[in-house]
């Protein structure tokens, strides 16, 4: 899957990125579809917001997907034809030709594969990005888990960019919806994703004539998925009644999935409320911002949500912005996760981890029952515990909880090899048995209090539930719940509503897991 981007170049220029250089004179000049080609200036302008000093262009031949794609679109548009192929690649060194000490991995801020289609019976004759993938910003609240690792040639040097891919629709054989496919499934499977393999699972779901150019259904999407294996939580808002909305908010969706390193994606409508499919666009998202001022966290509890009976902060609340693709204006934008209205919202999925077959909002549910029962009937002398359980009396109710699916490995790794705030670290006996004991596919919802989450990015325990085990297969919440950790104190689920507890040597709180 990675012929298009080792083939080697027919044409090598470099070009100084520094003043007098115009990037908008060079993309008028090259790549001029209309007054404003708002994807080909992304790159551009991602290239200047990296400090690039130098472009790389490399005019390249069909090769691997592209030349796939030039014979899918064939079939659909006999008239079709390729007339240009560039390999773009943004420097932050300064160099006048490609050489060893220049074209390194840390040099290289992203690279992009431009394509230039025509097709005189659908009055198409426009360059459109191929594929690109842009390092992320170094900002450290600028969140991506598990970015996928590229790996190409640039001057003829092997060069690797972690990022996701972005890609646009040409209106051929490729419309939002595949574009954005192609973006998550690779991601997941660390593997590129040919567009002829989206279009045969999404021909395969629809009865009739399949036409690419036109986008996907919600029913086709998920067919897509299901053929690469990857489980996925969805909600197609338009085949329910307008109150569901306020019970399966978009927002969860996508957090839950960015958050434990995998994506999301999100179709709404252009005009008016959601009601049907027509002038409907679909963008993925992969990460999110952290900020640890927001005000929202506590107002939310305090002036908001006054009078509900059990209540919690979600950590989604310190997150303004999902970052994502959009096909028509470019990679790497943050997302504000209020501005686009609910009513606007026609489907959202939430991609689940390999191995795990629920969604987060459901774990985060079950564990906050588990914990306020387990608070109310124990106690202890712990200074910690006593903090934790303040935060859950019924005028307070501000515990903060954090969702994330990983494997029996990555937290048996983070127990054995973090330390609480006082030095301690946790029994390795213990440790050992856990390894045995738990499944391998786990969701662990992390259990924090204000201040301690957002400004430390600290914790007090966590609650573990098998993510193995489907929620609808008739088996009572009880039985997903493996475990929880809290200061000083371990429960186990023993199974017939029987628990037993052991002590803890992590006394108090340890920083939260990163992925």
């Amino acid at each position: 899957m990675d012929a298009h981007r080792l083939v080697d170049p027919i044409r090598i220029r470099v070009k100084s990125f520094s003043s007098p250089f115009s990037s908008f004179r060079w993309v008028d000049n090259n790549y001029r579809n209309y007054p404003e080609n708002y994807a080909i200036r992304r790159l551009f302008s991602l290239g200047r917001s990296h400090l690039a000093q130098t472009l790389l262009i490399e005019d390249i031949q069909p090769s691997g997907m592209i030349r796939e794609e030039n014979e899918e679109i064939k079939d659909y548009v006999a008239d079709h034809s390729m007339e240009g192929l560039v390999r773009l690649s943004f420097w932050r060194t300064a160099f006048k030709r490609p050489n060893a000490s220049d074209c390194r991995d840390e040099n290289c801020i992203g690279y992009a594969i431009l394509k230039h289609d025509k097709a005189p019976s659908r009055n198409y004759d426009e360059w459109h990005v191929f594929e690109a993938v842009f390092r992320k910003f170094d900002h450290p609240h600028n969140c991506v888990a598990d970015p996928m690792r590229v790996r190409l040639k640039l001057g003829g040097f092997p060069i690797a960019v972690d990022g996701v891919i972005y890609a646009q629709q040409n209106q051929l054989n490729k419309a939002c919806a595949q574009v954005a496919l192609r973006s998550v499934i690779s991601k997941i499977l660390k593997r590129d994703i040919p567009y002829t393999e989206i279009n045969r699972f999404a021909r395969q779901a629809l009865a009739g004539t399949f036409n690419p150019a036109i986008g996907l259904k919600a029913k086709q999407i998920q067919a897509v998925l299901d053929g690469f294996g990857i489980r996925f939580k969805d909600f197609d808002y338009s085949q329910h009644p307008y109150y569901e909305r306020r019970k399966n908010p978009y927002r969860k969706y996508i957090y839950a999935g960015v958050e434990s390193g995998n994506c999301a994606l999100l179709g709404f409508s252009l005009k008016g409320p959601a009601v049907t499919y027509d002038s409907c666009h679909i963008i993925p998202l992969y990460g999110h911002t952290f900020n640890k001022d927001t005000w929202a966290p506590d107002a939310e509890i305090s002036y908001f949500r006054v009078g509900e009976k059990l209540r919690y902060v979600s950590s989604i609340n310190w997150t303004s912005s999902f970052l994502g693709h959009d096909d028509n204006f470019g990679p790497n934008f943050c997302i504000p996760r209020l501005y686009i209205s609910p009513k606007q919202v026609l489907y959202v999925a939430e991609l689940l981890k390999p191995g795990v077959v629920y969604s987060g909002a459901q774990a985060e549910a079950m564990s906050l029952r588990f914990l306020y029962t387990a608070i109310q009937r124990q106690q202890s002398s712990n200074v910690w515990w006593q903090r934790l359980a303040f935060y859950t009396e019924p005028e307070e109710q501000r515990i903060v909880l954090r969702a994330i699916a990983i494997n029996r490995d990555t937290y048996i790794e983070h127990l054995s090899t973090e330390s609480d705030w006082e030095g301690n670290h946790e029994n390795p006996e213990l440790i050992k048995v856990l390894s045995s004991w738990l499944p391998k596919h786990l969701w662990v919802v992390e259990v924090s209090v204000p201040q301690l989450f957002p400004a430390n990015e600290r914790k007090l325990g966590e609650i573990i539930l098998n993510g193995e085990l489907m929620i609808s297969d008739g088996r009572g919440e009880r039985s997903h719940f493996c475990m929880a950790r809290l200061p000083s104190l371990f429960y186990f689920n023993l199974g017939k509503k029987k628990f037993l507890t052991i002590p803890s040597k992590l006394r108090s709180h340890l920083p939260v897991i990163r992925l």
